[in-house]
């Protein structure tokens, strides 16, 4: 489950991944890229979260074994190594009044009993992609942006084997056009992506 800083199930305090940390040094908080093991991943995830937690292919015992959280997914290797993550944001809906929910200071990933903190930055803290553009020019990564097919639009950032991807999905906001129904048009964050290439798996 997604929440907002402002978050009352906010328990207990956990170490707060920073999401560039993460890509730059392959470790932060409480998971390291290719070593963290499905011990670790599952201490995070209270049971009733567990969507899943077996092989990514079925009954394939050489398959890169898969857990999955109600909004996160951790991918391992076949020796149990985390390969990569991968996290949903759950966006507020529309308000009255036409307003959109909108993120504060960072993303809190609740994942159960011992909440994970995507923190870090402000290029991770800002929702929309004509903002999320500003900080190319000061990033130190080697970055490349790309389309899908779907007018999906990824920033993704590199640092030796390892990538981080944002992925944006067009979306549309009602506003006020006074007389008839109007609507502006942005792209919102919708997946956050990190993979250690280094790491074997499918």
């Amino acid at each position: 489950m997604m929440t907002n800083a402002a978050s009352p199930r906010m328990a207990d305090s956990a170490k707060p991944i920073d999401l560039f940390e993460l890509v730059t040094t392959g470790r932060a908080g409480p998971l390291e890229l290719g070593r963290s093991s499905r011990e670790t991943v599952r201490g995070l995830i209270d049971p009733e979260d567990v969507r899943a937690d077996n092989h990514f292919r079925h009954e394939d015992t050489e398959s890169a074994w898969c857990i999955y959280g109600r909004n996160c997914e951790f991918f391992f290797s076949p020796d149990f190594r985390l390969r990569s993550i991968s996290v949903e944001p759950v966006f507020g809906r529309l308000q009255p009044g036409g307003m959109m929910a909108t993120w504060y200071g960072h993303l809190d990933v609740d994942v159960g009993r011992h909440p994970v903190t995507f923190a870090g930055t402000s290029p991770i803290e800002i929702h929309t992609l004509p903002k999320a553009l500003q900080f190319l020019n000061k990033s130190d990564f080697k970055w490349a942006i790309g389309g899908g097919r779907e007018r999906d639009v990824y920033i993704e950032l590199a640092e030796s084997t390892r990538v981080l991807t944002l992925k944006y999905e067009v979306n549309a906001i009602p506003v006020d056009g006074k007389d008839n129904v109007a609507f502006a048009i942005d792209y919102f964050l919708s997946t956050i992506f990190i993979l250690d290439q280094a790491v074997q798996g499918g």
